[in-house]
C-alpha cells in the first residue's frame, strides 16, 4: 500500500553534458565502452615529460662543455616545457602535443642559430617524427592533426638547415668541443629513434590486441542480446496467441475479462523490450535527448508508482512513498524520462523483493533563486547484490545470476538506461547494497523552475487526460489501426476527423476548419505522409502536426521529420498515456502561430 502519496517529480531543463560523460566513464569505464584504447594524452605527457629530462642533461652536459649560451637556451626550453605541462595539469590550455611538438622544434631551430650545424642537433628531428604516430590517434584526427605536425617538423627542419649554413653560429666552439657535442646529440638522436620505434610497434600491437578483444566482446554482447530478446519478445507473444485462440473458444465474460488482463499484461511487456531497445540504440548513437516540459514536481512524484500498485499487491510487497511537501513546485523536467527512470528501478525492486516493501523517497536538499536540488532513492528489501557483482549490473544486457536469480526474466538494460538518462541529467546513479539484505538506488536532479506565467497550454484548467473541445484530424491508412487510436483518442473525449491518406487528409482541411491538431502517418497510398506534410504546411500551418509512425525513428530521422514541418513524432504501438502527453503538449499552438 502506498504510505504519505506525494506529488510528481520530472527531469530538469537539461543540456547535453557530453563533457560531464566522459568524466564519469574515466571514474566507471564500464559506463562507456568507447574509451580512450591507445592512451594518446597520456603519452604526449609521457613524451613531454622525456624531452624535459633529456634537456636538463644536455643543458648540463652544455655547461659542462663550457657552452654556456648553449646551456641556457636548452635551460629555458626546459623552463618553456615544464611550463605548458603545468598549464596542461590545470586545465589552462587543451592540446597538449601541438605545444610539446612546437616547443622542441623551436629548441633546434635556436641551437642551431647558437651552435651551427656541425654540432649535429638536426638529428633530433628523426625521433620527433617517429614520436608523431604514438602520439596522435590516427583514426580519430583522420589525418588532419599529423599533418600539421609533421609540416611544423619537415618546416622547422629546413630553417635549421637554410640558418646553419647562411649564419654564422652565435656562440664560439672549439673543434674538441664540438666533436664531443655531435657525439652526445648523434648517440642521444639515435637512442631516442630507436626507443621511439619499438614504443611505436609496442603500442600497436597492444592496440591491436585490443581491438580484437572488443571486436569479441561485441560479438558476446550482440549473441547474448540475440538470445534474451528472442527469449523476452517471444515469451509474451506466446502468450499472446495462446489468449487469442482461447478467447475464440471462451464464453464466460469472466474469464474473458482474465484473457483481456494477460493480453495487456503481455503487450505492454513487448511494449517495453521494444523501447527500451529503441532507447540503448539511441544511447549507443549518443542521441537520447532530454526535452523538459513545465510539471508539478510533486504531483509526478505522487503518481508514479501507480502503475505498480496491483503488481506490488499482487505478490504481497508494501509499495511505500515519502515525498517531501517542499517539493510542491512548479519545474522544468522531462517528465516522459523521469518516469521511465523511476518505471525501471520499481521494476528491477519488484522482479528482486519477494517480501517486505520497495520504497520511493524525495527530499529537497537545496533551493536557490534558479534551482532546486532534489535527492532521489528506491530502497527495497529484496535479495541484493554482492559488492563483487555490482559494477556488473550497470553493463548492457548484464545480469547477475545464481540459484536465487535464474527465474528472473529481463534484457539487463534497465539500469543502463537508467544510468545513461540520469548523466544526461548532470546526475549519476549510486547504489548501496549488500547480498541478502536489499538493495538501495540513489541520485540527485538539479531542476530549474518554470516561468511563473501559465504559458500557452490549451484547457490547462482541465484535467490530465481530458481532451474535451479538441478536434485532430486523424490520418491514416491501416482500418485497424485507425479503429484503435480512434477509439483512444475518442475516449479522451476529443473529436476526431479520419482520413485515410495525405490526399484525403488535403481534401478534409480544404472543406474543414477548427483543426487543433493533425496525426498523421508516414506510409500511406495515395498521398504519404512525407508529401503530405509540405502540402499542410503551404496551406495550413498553423496547425501543429504529429508524425504517426511504426518507422523506426532514429535521431538523423526525427531531425528530419521536425525540417520538414512535423513538430513531434509518436511511435506505433503506444500506450495511451503517451499519446495523450505528446498531443497536449503541442496543443495552444495553433492560437500561437
Amino acid at each position: 500500500m502506498a504510505k504519505n502519496v506525494s506529488n510528481r517529480p520530472q527531469l530538469p531543463i537539461v543540456k547535453r553534458v557530453t563533457d560531464k560523460y566522459h568524466r564519469l566513464i574515466e571514474e566507471d569505464k564500464h559506463l562507456n565502452p568507447f574509451f580512450d584504447i591507445k592512451d594518446v594524452s597520456k603519452r604526449t605527457y609521457q613524451l613531454g615529460l622525456a624531452a624535459l629530462l633529456t634537456g636538463v642533461g644536455l643543458s648540463i652536459y652544455d655547461s659542462w662543455l663550457g657552452l654556456y649560451a648553449s646551456s641556457i637556451v636548452v635551460a629555458s626550453f626546459c623552463f618553456s616545457m615544464l611550463m605548458v605541462m603545468l598549464m596542461k595539469y590545470n586545465g589552462h590550455i587543451g592540446n597538449l602535443t601541438i605545444f610539446v611538438i612546437s616547443i622542441v622544434c623551436s629548441l633546434l631551430i635556436a641551437t642551431t642559430f647558437v651552435q651551427g650545424l656541425q654540432a649535429e642537433q638536426y638529428l633530433y628531428f628523426f625521433p620527433i617524427l617517429v614520436a608523431v604516430p604514438i602520439i596522435v590517434d590516427l583514426k580519430r584526427a583522420q589525418y588532419r592533426e599529423s599533418v600539421t605536425y609533421i609540416s611544423i617538423i619537415v618546416l622547422s627542419f629546413g630553417i635549421c638547415v637554410i640558418i646553419g649554413r647562411n649564419i654564422q653560429p652565435f656562440e664560439d666552439i672549439s673543434e674538441t668541443q664540438m666533436r664531443h657535442l655531435a657525439f652526445v646529440n648523434r648517440f642521444v638522436a639515435i637512442s631516442s629513434t630507436i626507443v621511439f620505434a619499438v614504443a611505436y610497434l609496442f603500442f600497436e600491437k597492444k592496440y591491436i590486441n585490443e581491438l580484437v578483444d572488443q571486436s569479441n566482446r561485441t560479438i558476446e554482447a550482440r549473441t547474448r542480446f540475440l538470445a534474451t530478446m528472442g527469449h523476452e519478445l517471444r515469451t509474451p507473444l506466446n502468450g499472446i496467441i495462446g489468449v487469442v485462440n482461447l478467447l475464440r473458444q471462451e464464453k464466460n465474460l469472466a474469464q474473458q475479462e482474465e484473457y483481456y488482463q494477460i493480453l495487456k499484461y503481455c503487450s505492454d511487456h513487448m511494449l517495453q523490450q521494444v523501447n527500451n531497445i529503441l532507447d540503448f540504440n539511441k544511447i549507443e548513437a549518443d542521441k537520447l535527448e532530454i526535452h523538459p516540459v513545465k510539471l508539478n514536481l510533486k504531483h509526478l512524484l505522487d503518481n508514479v508508482g501507480m502503475p505498480f500498485m496491483a503488481l506490488f499487491q499482487e505478490k504481497g510487497v508494501e509499495l511505500e512513498t515519502e515525498i517531501d511537501p517542499a517539493l510542491d513546485i512548479m519545474v522544468m523536467a522531462d517528465d516522459v524520462r523521469l518516469i521511465q527512470i523511476f518505471n525501471n528501478l520499481f521494476s528491477n525492486a519488484l522482479k528482486f523483493t519477494d517480501s517486505g516493501s520497495v520504497k520511493l523517497k524525495a527530499v529537497c536538499k537545496n533551493k536557490t533563486d534558479e534551482v532546486a536540488e532534489v535527492g532521489f532513492s528506491v530502497e527495497d528489501t529484496g535479495l541484493g547484490i554482492a559488492k563483487a557483482d555490482q559494477k556488473r549490473i550497470f553493463e548492457s544486457f548484464g545480469q547477475i545470476y545464481h540459484e536465487d536469480t535464474k527465474k528472473f526474466a529481463g534484457t539487463g538494460l534497465g539500469l543502463t538506461i537508467v544510468q545513461r538518462l540520469l548523466v544526461l541529467m548532470d546526475s549519476i546513479l549510486y547504489l548501496d547494497s549488500k547480498e541478502g539484505k536489499g538493495s538501495k538506488f540513489t541520485f540527485s536532479i538539479k531542476f530549474k523552475y518554470a516561468d511563473n506565467e501559465t504559458g500557452s497550454v490549451k484547457n490547462r484548467e482541465k484535467s490530465d487526460d481530458d481532451l474535451e473541445g479538441v478536434k485532430i484530424l486523424l490520418v491514416e491508412d491501416n482500418q485497424l489501426n485507425m479503429m484503435v487510436a480512434k477509439k483512444i483518442l475518442n475516449s479522451f473525449r476529443a473529436d476526431v476527423i479520419p482520413a485515410y491518406n495525405g490526399r484525403e487528409a488535403l481534401d478534409v482541411l480544404s472543406r474543414m476548419n477548427g483543426f487543433d491538431i493533425i496525426l498523421m502517418d508516414l506510409e500511406m497510398p495515395v498521398m504519404s505522409g512525407y508529401e503530405a506534410i509540405f502540402e499542410l504546411k503551404n496551406r495550413r500551418h498553423e496547425i501543429p502536426a504529429i508524425a504517426f509512425t511504426a518507422s523506426l525513428v532514429d535521431q538523423i530521422m526525427l531531425n528530419d521529420l521536425l525540417s520538414s514541418g512535423f513538430v513531434d513524432c509518436v511511435l506505433k504501438p503506444f500506450q495511451p498515456k503517451q499519446l495523450l502527453s505528446v498531443i497536449r503538449k503541442h496543443l495552444g499552438k495553433t492560437t500561437m502561430a
